[in-house]
């Protein structure tokens, strides 16, 4: 039995890009260090981008586009170090610096880009696992090949328009974790590998900010720096990207319109403006007419759990609770008739399920 007044299609799962655990709460800062440059990839926009999703998950990155900050001074106030750049040339100082941070026990974590910067450098290369060779771009979707690994494990991969990366000068000795499919090559895509104490995670997702916004690719970051500082990637939470979804038919219920005249709020810079009022209300359909113009994922089921006379008014808001209730916002004609103050008529109903039979 159900203890509602509220009508519900509800389907056999929630669907979220992105559910956190609790450990994540419980987990220590992380400093990370940022490294990009002036390029034409925008290290400081896409620093910007990716920092506040970051900093939410307790890993605070700071963003530098001076080379000079590889030195050992410096590195040893950080966890990790991000590269996202191209930068030509690294010294012979710093590259001593980057090679012990990382063998110290330290993370390195290079982006996309990364693995074409220090071109004067082999040690480079083979540190980062490979070195970009040549791109095109599409619209495309990873294939995880060691779901096994602790960063792959509650990973799903996700879709995203990208540069379509191939590398080569490839290091034997590192994991190959996805791979990008184009008919019959799997090039190699995320991989991880060690250096001495240390260990290196390297995508090449991350042209701009169709990735970069992503939160798929955030769950992803996030889990190759809590592997690569020596943690735990099972604190990002699972990811799941977007289920594929049913196609509303050309059998859906029609629409009937009656005359009414409704007031306008059209987009203005200005709170409050009224357009011209609006002169048609579509009528209410029926529950089984309204199920079909909804879409759920592919091989769900709707099923009615309830609906009028039960409800009253106008659901406009809800939310789910961790007992798994229901709690909606009703409203009988907002925003038309202001009632007098302390004669509201709006409702704040629960949607609770009190003998286990899923109603």
């Amino acid at each position: 039995m159900i203890r509602t007044l509220f009508a519900l299609f509800c389907s056999a799962a929630i669907f979220a890009g992105h559910c956190s655990t609790s450990q994540a709460d419980q987990r220590d800062t992380l400093d990370i260090l940022f490294l990009g440059d002036g390029g034409h990839h925008q290290p400081a926009l896409r620093f910007r981008e990716l920092a506040p999703p970051m900093a939410n998950r307790g890993i605070e990155l700071t963003y530098t586009d001076d080379v000079n900050s590889l030195n050992v001074e410096t590195l040893a106030h950080y966890d990790g170090l991000i590269v996202y750049a191209n930068i030509d040339r690294i010294s012979p100082e710093q590259e001593s610096a980057l090679l012990n941070f990382v063998a110290s026990g330290r993370g390195f974590i290079p982006i996309h880009c990364a693995s074409y910067c220090f071109l004067n450098s082999d040690k480079y290369v083979e540190l980062v696992g490979a070195q970009f060779q040549r791109h095109t771009t599409g619209t495309f979707r990873t294939e995880v090949v060691r779901p096994d690994h602790p960063i792959m494990q509650g990973f799903h991969a996700f879709e995203s328009w990208d540069e379509t990366y191939t590398h080569h000068r490839h290091n034997a000795d590192r994991t190959v974790l996805e791979v990008r499919v184009d008919g019959e090559q799997r090039e190699p895509w995320t991989w991880v590998r060690q250096h001495g104490k240390g260990r290196i995670f390297y995508t090449a997702w991350g042209h701009d900010s169709r990735t970069w916004g992503n939160p798929g690719f955030h769950n992803l970051i996030e889990r190759g720096i809590r592997w690569a500082t020596q943690g735990d990637p099972a604190i990002a939470g699972t990811y799941t990207d977007q289920p594929a979804m049913t196609e509303i038919g050309e059998d859906a219920a029609k629409f009937d319109y009656v005359e009414a005249e409704i007031v306008n709020y059209p987009a203005n810079e200005k709170w409050g403006t009224i357009g011209k009022p609006l002169n048609q209300m579509q009528k209410p359909l029926t529950p089984a007419e309204s199920a079909t113009h909804v879409s759920i994922p592919v091989g769900f089921d709707l099923e009615l759990v309830a609906s009028e006379p039960e409800i009253g008014g106008k659901p406009i808001c809800m939310n789910w609770d961790d007992r798994g209730r229901l709690w909606v916002c009703e409203t009988v004609d907002y925003p038309n008739e202001l009632q007098r103050p302390g004669e509201g008529r709006d409702r704040i109903r629960i949607c609770e399920d009190t003998d286990g039979d899923g109603r």
